[in-house]
């Protein structure tokens, strides 16, 4: 029995020197995991992920633009995304710093993914009369054929017709008009969203995009003044026009309330019937110019309209 107590002993010490060297080694990952841990929060105060998620024809591009020359995100591999389908996004091989614009509809698993992959969802809303209006002059150049892949139509019916026509009277209040607007809709009212009025970046681009850093919460690379002087709407649309290879007019007259002197009071009420629920949803009125008939309406359209366009 008196060679037990050595031995209880030696075991005890050894057990405290066992015991002692775990806590240190856990105290040495506790304090890599810390490091690690503040490596990543610092990696993630300086992450920008923005989706610009909205009807066609909003003002999407051009604030993406603005957004990519500020915050550079085309100097990193997928950093900016401009995509038919939100679900040809590069998920896994995402930046830390991107920008991503699509028109698609709030529903799963998209909702999922973007809150996963902790994105800033930025969704623009515009006049629908104007939206309308500026599909019908941007459909011809066939860049709108895969809006939400196809859904509920596509814009054959409008190509070279005029606003005051049967034809896009049928289309702006078709199902597949209904479709793409609801798109801004649908996103202005969700949780986290950032709204913008299409009107009020048109009057402030600056004020806009400044309000937007405050909710990243990370300050431009390239100050503002410099990213909207860079993309100011007179000069895209002389650099458009330029292009004789693209007939897409991405930036064409950019005038809020255009509507009013390109449709007649009764193809606006027509069309705003419809689309009652958008209207109310994203806070816009209808109130035609009561003296804009047919002719005086389709005079306005056609005077706006290029002959190579």
């Amino acid at each position: 029995m008196g060679q037990l107590f050595p031995l209880r002993e030696s075991s005890g010490k050894e057990s405290f020197r066992a015991a002692t060297s775990l806590t240190n080694w856990c105290m040495r990952m506790l304090s890599l995991f810390s490091r690690i841990r503040g490596k990543r929060h610092e990696n993630r105060s300086n992450q920008v992920r923005i989706a610009v998620i909205s009807t066609p024809r909003c003002g999407n591009t051009w604030l993406r633009l603005m957004l990519n020359n500020a915050y550079q995100f085309d100097r990193h591999d997928n950093g900016e995304l401009h995509l038919y389908s939100p679900f040809e996004t590069p998920w896994s091989a995402l930046p830390e710093r991107c920008v991503m614009m699509t028109h698609w509809h709030r529903v799963e698993p998209l909702i999922s993914l973007l809150k996963e992959h902790e994105f800033v969802v930025v969704t623009l809303a515009r006049h629908p009369l104007d939206v309308l209006l500026s599909i019908l002059q941007y459909a011809p150049c066939e860049g709108s054929l895969r809006w939400l892949e196809g859904m509920a139509g596509d814009e054959w019916p409008i190509f070279h017709v005029s606003p005051q026509s049967e034809a896009f009277l049928e289309y702006a209040t078709s199902p597949r008009a209904q479709a793409l607007l609801a798109v801004s809709a649908q996103w202005w009212t969700a949780p986290g969203c950032h709204q913008i009025r299409y009107e009020t970046l048109v009057d402030n681009p600056l004020q806009t995009l400044t309000q937007l850093a405050k909710k990243l919460g990370v300050a431009p690379s390239v100050p503002f003044e410099e990213s909207v002087e860079a993309n100011k709407l007179d000069r895209l649309q002389s650099t458009e026009r330029q292009r004789v290879d693209a007939p897409a007019r991405h930036f064409w007259q950019g005038k809020p309330g255009l509507w009013r002197s390109l449709l007649s009071a009764d193809a606006a009420r027509r069309i705003a019937e419809v689309h009652h629920e958008v209207f109310v949803k994203l806070g816009y009125s209808c109130k035609p110019d009561p003296g804009m008939d047919d002719s005086t309406a389709t005079r306005n359209w056609l005077s706006l309209r290029e002959p190579n366009r």
